[in-house]
């Protein structure tokens, strides 16, 4: 989960911000839509026992949902992202930029400035 005091910026892609296993499963629902475990294992080739763990994690944290479907008395449960990628993006860059800011005050503004100026 995004916590900044476990971001890893030599990680690559998402997994600076979530675990491996918590990357593949958002990157697989932001592309598929709403899925049951069972489908994400099929398309991730995470085991079972993996997913479920993750996918309770990740709906704890508020990236994911979860809502139950009966189906002929048999009860699934469905999951989808809680936000878009660009919301989770949006998220993670305001609680990174507050915390650079809250740190180095006018000299992370200064360094902002820096990269508006290259548009």
């Amino acid at each position: 989960m995004v916590k900044l005091d476990q971001i890893n910026i030599s990680n690559t892609g998402l997994t600076k911000f979530f675990s491996p296993i918590e990357a593949k499963i958002l990157r697989t629902l932001w592309a598929e839509g709403e899925m049951m475990t069972s489908e994400l294992t099929e398309r991730t080739n995470i085991p079972l026992t993996s997913i479920a763990g993750t996918l309770d994690r990740l709906v704890k944290a508020g990236y994911a949902t979860r809502r139950i479907d009966n189906i002929n008395g048999r009860v699934r449960y469905v999951y989808a992202p809680a936000f878009s990628e660009e919301e989770v993006a949006s998220e993670i860059t305001r609680k990174i930029l507050d915390s650079l800011v809250d740190t180095f005050g006018p000299l992370a503004l200064e360094n902002f400035s820096k990269y508006s100026d290259k548009k």
